[in-house]
Order: C-alpha cells, then sequence, then structure tokens
C-alpha cells in the first residue's frame, strides 16, 4: 500500500511540474529515474525545432531522439547527477530533431526530489552557446585547414579529412578520381559519407571515423565503396588517423586510401580457380571410384570364372590371366592417380595397424606397371596360397614407400635391358610374412651388399641419388620390427627380402564362407556378372548337395522383401553375402544387413580399407570379404559336423 501511495505522490509531483513548466522563462525538462523523458517546456520544445509534445514524445529515451553518441553521453550524465545527489553543470551537444544541425548548451541537470528528498527523477535547464562554441571550433579548424589545403594537392595520394560529426571538411584531387565523382570538391564540403555513397556503405565508413574520434587510436583496414559514375564496387586499403589541433584535442579525423581493386579481384579469381580445381578434383575422384568399382565387380567375377576354367588350353587362360590383370592395373592405377591429398598425405603419427599385406602389394605393382610403361620391364607377382590373407601390424603408408623404392630400386639395376623381368613374392608362414623383390639386373657385389646390411647409405649406379630411399627403408623395418635379407651375384641379379611378424586375422575378415547342408545363400550386388561369377562358384556345391540354395538379388529392398516372409527357422540358416556401395539405391550394405536382422553376414566388397567401414563391420558382428579375394576364399560345407574344404 505505501509503494501506491509512493507512486500516486510522484505522479502528481510530475503533473505540477507540467502544469508550472511553461511560467519558467528557460528551456526545460524532466526525467524519471530510469532515464525516461516524461515531459518537456515549450520553450525546450522551440529549442528541438518545434517538437510538439504529444503521446509519441512522451515516455521515450533520449536514444529516441538523438544520434547513438549524443544519446549516450546525455545519459551518462543524468547517471552523474543521480550519484552525485546533486546539481551540476554541463557542457552538451544536442542536435535539432527537424533540420538535423548540432548545437551546443550549458546544461544545469539537478535530482528531482519528493518530499520526503527521495530522488525520483532529473529536471534539466539549457543556455545556448553554440554562436561562441562554433567561432571556437571554427578558428581551430581553420588553422588546421590552411595547413592541409597548401599541401593536400602536391601529395600524389588521396587526402580527406571529416569533422566530429563526420562531416567532409576537405579532399584533394586524387579522391575525386578513386570514387568516379563528376562534381568539384567544393560540393564535398559539410556533406557526410551518408550523402555520397550507398547506406552500407556510408555506415561501414562513418563507423570507421566514430571509432577512431571516440578511442584516439588510429584505423587500418579494407573498405567497400561504390564508384560514383560507374556504379562499380571499388575496394581500398583505409588508413584512417585523429586530426588533432595545436592543443592536442581531436577535432576530426584525416584518412587516406589506396585502391586494391585490382588486387581483390586478382584474389577472387585465384579463390575462384582454386575453388573450380578443387570441385573439378573432386568430380574426378569420385569418377575414379565410380569406375573402379565398376572395374572391380566384373573383375573379380572374372577371377573367381578363372579358376573353374580348367578345360581351356594354356595359352588361351594365359590371354584372359593376362588381359583380367591389365584390367585391375588400370582400375588401381585410377584410384591411386585421383586419390585426393588427404588420402595421399602421410602423418607421422599415423598409427600401426592389422593391414593386408597382398592387397598392398597388388595396388603397388599397378601403380608401377603405369610408372614405368615406356621402359622395358615386365612386373610378376607370386603370391603363396596361405598368404592371400595374411596381416602383419606395421603403418601401410610406411611400408608402401619401402616397397616403392625397393622396386624402383630394381628397376634401375636392370639397366633398360630389353628382358627386364621384377619379381615380387609374397609367402607366409604360421609365425612370420615375408615379401620379396627380385630383379634380373647387374647385382652387386658383396662390398655394396655388406654395406646395405650394415645400413651404410650408397648411391651406386645412380647419378642423383643420395641413399635417402635406403634410409626409409631402415626406418620401417625399426618402427615395424622387421628384418632385411639380401642376396645377389654381379650380372645375375638382386633378391630383397623383407620379413615380419605375422599376427592373427582381424576379426573383421572373411576368410572362408562356412556352408551346411541346408544353407540358403542369398547374394546382393547391383553388378549382373558378380552373380554370375558366384554361381560358377556354388555350382559344384548346389549340384552335390541339393538341399543347398542360392538366391541372387540386385536390389537391397527386393532382398529385404524376400527376407521378411521367411520363418524365424529359415532365416537362421541364410548365409547372407552383400555388397556395400548399392549404386543408384538409397541404402547400403551395412543397411540392408541392419534391417534384415540376419547374424551369418558377410560383407563383399573394395571398400574393406576403409577405417569406417571396418568399424562399423565390427560393431555390427558383419565379416568383410575383400572383393578381389572373392574368387579365392575357400568355402567350407559342413557335413556331419566336419567341413569339406573346397
Amino acid at each position: 500500500m505505501d509503494d501506491e501511495n509512493k507512486k500516486r505522490r510522484q505522479a502528481q509531483l510530475f503533473l505540477e511540474l507540467e502544469r508550472i513548466a511553461n511560467y519558467i522563462p528557460v528551456p526545460l525538462y524532466w526525467l524519471d529515474a530510469s532515464g525516461i523523458v516524461l515531459g518537456f517546456n515549450d520553450l525546450m520544445c522551440k529549442e528541438l525545432g518545434g517538437l510538439e509534445i504529444g503521446p509519441k514524445i512522451r515516455r521515450r529515451r533520449h536514444e529516441d531522439f538523438y544520434p547513438e553518441q549524443v544519446a549516450r553521453v546525455l545519459n551518462e550524465n543524468s547517471k552523474k547527477v543521480i550519484e552525485a545527489g546533486k546539481a551540476i553543470e554541463f557542457e552538451e551537444e544536442i542536435v535539432n530533431i527537424r533540420t538535423g544541425e548540432f548545437q551546443y548548451y550549458r546544461v544545469i541537470r539537478s535530482p528531482l526530489l519528493d518530499g520526503n528528498d527521495n530522488t525520483i527523477g532529473i529536471i534539466g535547464n539549457l543556455v545556448k552557446i553554440s554562436v561562441g562554441k562554433a567561432a571556437d571550433e571554427d578558428l581551430r579548424y581553420e588553422k588546421i585547414l590552411t595547413h592541409l589545403r597548401k599541401v593536400m594537392e602536391i601529395i600524389p595520394i588521396p587526402i580527406y579529412w571529416l569533422d566530429k560529426k563526420q562531416r567532409y571538411m576537405g579532399v584533394n584531387n586524387c579522391v575525386l578520381q578513386n570514387i568516379g565523382a563528376n562534381f568539384s570538391k567544393r560540393y564535398l564540403i559539410g556533406k557526410s559519407p551518408l550523402d555520397v555513397y550507398p547506406e552500407s556503405m556510408a555506415l561501414d565508413v562513418m563507423q570507421h571515423h566514430n571509432d577512431v574520434v571516440l578511442t584516439g587510436r588510429s584505423f587500418s583496414g579494407e573498405e567497400a565503396i561504390e564508384d560514383i559514375t560507374t556504379k562499380q564496387v571499388k575496394y581500398f586499403e583505409a588508413l584512417i588517423a585523429p586530426l588533432r589541433d595545436d592543443n592536442g584535442d581531436i577535432i576530426g579525423t584525416i584518412g587516406t586510401s589506396l585502391d586494391i581493386t585490382a588486387r581483390k579481384e586478382v584474389e577472387r579469381l585465384t579463390l575462384e580457380n582454386k575453388n573450380q580445381k578443387i570441385e573439378h578434383q573432386q568430380k574426378l575422384i569420385t569418377l575414379a571410384h565410380t569406375v573402379a568399382h565398376d572395374i572391380s565387380s566384373p573383375l573379380s567375377a572374372l577371377n573367381m570364372m578363372m579358376h573353374l576354367c580348367d578345360e581351356l588350353h594354356e595359352n588361351k587362360r594365359s590371354v584372359i590371366k593376362r588381359a583380367t590383370e591389365s584390367i585391375l592395373d588400370i582400375a588401381n592405377n585410377l584410384l591411386s592417380t585421383y586419390r585426393n591429398e588427404e588420402q595421399r598425405a602421410t602423418s607421422e603419427l599415423e598409427q600401426r595397424q592389422p593391414l593386408l599385406i597382398s592387397d598392398l602389394i597388388v595396388q603397388l605393382l599397378s601403380e608401377k606397371k603405369a610408372q614405368y610403361s615406356n621402359d622395358p620391364v615386365r612386373f610378376e607377382i607370386q603370391i603363396d596360397a596361405d598368404a592371400h590373407f595374411a596381416f602383419a601390424n606395421m603403418q601401410a603408408s610406411q611400408f608402401g614407400r619401402s616397397l616403392s623404392n625397393l622396386v624402383n630400386n630394381a628397376v634401375d639395376a636392370l639397366d633398360k635391358k630389353s628382358n627386364g623381368l621384377i619379381t615380387i613374392k609374397l609367402t607366409a608362414g604360421t609365425q612370420l610374412v615375408a615379401v620379396s623383390v627380385q630383379d634380373n639386373g647387374k647385382g652387386m657385389s658383396s662390398c655394396l651388399v655388406e654395406k646395405m646390411l650394415n645400413r651404410q647409405s650408397f648411391t651406386e649406379g645412380k647419378k642423383h641419388g643420395h641413399g635417402l630411399g635406403l634410409q626409409q627403408i631402415w626406418s620401417t623395418l625399426d618402427y615395424n620390427q622387421g628384418e632385411m635379407i639380401v642376396n645377389s651375384t654381379l650380372g645375375e641379379g638382386t633378391t630383397i627380402q623383407l620379413t615380419f611378424s605375422r599376427i592373427d586375422e582381424p576379426i573383421w575378415i572373411a576368410q572362408t564362407i562356412h556352408l551346411k547342408l541346408n544353407s540358403t545363400v542369398v547374394i546382393l550386388d547391383d553388378e549382373e556378372s558378380i552373380h554370375g561369377a558366384w554361381d560358377t562358384r556354388f555350382a559344384w556345391y548346389l549340384k552335390t548337395y541339393p538341399t543347398l540354395q542360392v538366391h541372387h538379388f540386385k536390389q537391397g529392398q527386393d532382398a529385404l522383401n524376400f527376407i521378411y516372409l521367411l520363418s524365424l527357422k529359415d532365416k537362421e540358416r541364410i548365409v547372407f553375402l552383400s555388397d556395400y556401395e548399392l549404386l543408384r539405391q538409397d541404402k547400403n550394405g551395412f543397411q540392408i544387413i541392419e534391417e534384415s536382422g540376419l547374424k551369418n553376414t558377410t560383407l563383399v566388397t573394395s571398400y574393406y580399407a576403409n577405417a569406417k567401414v571396418r568399424d562399423k563391420a565390427i560393431l555390427l558382428g558383419v565379416k568383410i570379404l575383400p572383393k578381389q579375394m572373392a574368387s579365392i576364399v575357400p568355402i567350407e560345407m559342413s557335413v556331419n559336423h566336419a567341413y569339406a574344404n573346397y
């Protein structure tokens, strides 16, 4: 109840003040304690440009009448009066709301008290001092302007200066040329950037000048200006500094600018060109992966068929084998050529991980065939049956570079001989896996072999060699606990073997396909040739075990529809072999496997080396069969709890 009485008394006090305000012969205004304007007398309204007091004027703040910097000063002065609890005299700058002109006043602000000496607001009265103030400023400006006018035209760079209200006080001809002006310098005097440029640009420029005036610190940065004649946007490197009088007081700003439009255009074109190259490169990478995928699927089918073509003459099989290898080389080299920089870059922090050695060798050999396609050299690869699924724990990129260096050295040792042959062999036992690079080149002396084994660099036969290839190989051996054996005979050739510890196959790899007499094999792949190849691989089993079934699907949804109709018992008999990337379908192999709810599932894909694919497989309990291994993966048939291996 006391609060309500207090509010009523305050309202009554403000009402009485409004009744007598016009009898006081000075401009008068009053605010509440929060800074809200409650009223003016007629003289104050006249000073503000004949402003009429009405609903739109009452209960407004200074920000609603004045520019931000003016309103901020007025609010701060009001706060000082309330904190001091006494009248304070200020010199304030107030804008005429109708004309926009600034005027200077001596203002006395006093606390407005209620009957209990509580401050309920502020009352202020004004005395105009604009004439004297302006005269003082004009005198100070004139001294500075006189010096500027004398030198501005002999300075071969744009020079301009503004007063504290951000109105142009002077420019030289270079400024007019920069902005494409078709008017004289006199036209700009007294105008602001808002009178010359589009609003957004002008406000940006004015903000920079205002910051310099308020902080006293210079500004350096880019500004965008529209050419007045051509309407073209130009870019300038602007430098704006405080303009001071003889007393060191800031009376405005002075600025200069360098036209950097041409540089910005070069930067834009460079960035655009870079983005286009990146976009083009990404398209090539995508195309390369798509083409490689399209090649790898029928190639895998061809490999599966080759193992069952015993009726063909050896010469014919040899032709098909060479053609198959050539296609594989094209696919691998395509991926290698357009591998993006992130994939191509090797990090020193690369972790050791299970590496399928046979796949890396096949890819490397494809690259080397392309690299040395113009040299008289043949490449062969020999992988033992027990080594196809052999893994070692190592850095893939580091090992790949080592093997590449060995092949390069072997090519150099051939010295362009017409019957040059390089053979890469992969063998594996229960504990070790060994990769050897053999050439029929000039061989090495026992002295050079000794140097290699003792880790002494040499560049025998290389004009520009520096031995870094051997250093990298030794580093790989050290980091991956490997060993090197060197055998060489002068005039006959050299064999270098790298040996590493063999590790257990990772849980995600599918080394075999397990079947039972009543199994139902469901094959999902978008490539037609793969289905024919799988039929060829399963043909003997289908003939031998009539209860075995094989169903083919090219669409993931068709496979799901088939599975959904099966009973729970029938689903348990399914062996699901699914491709990962199903082109032009809205689901990939993982998604189909998840939706199927099947347990015995294998992802047959060339994306096995992708870490995300492997991690997803481990999470779902799905095995991965590298598609290139589909032709050689053993198929095991359970017959009376025993397995028949084929």
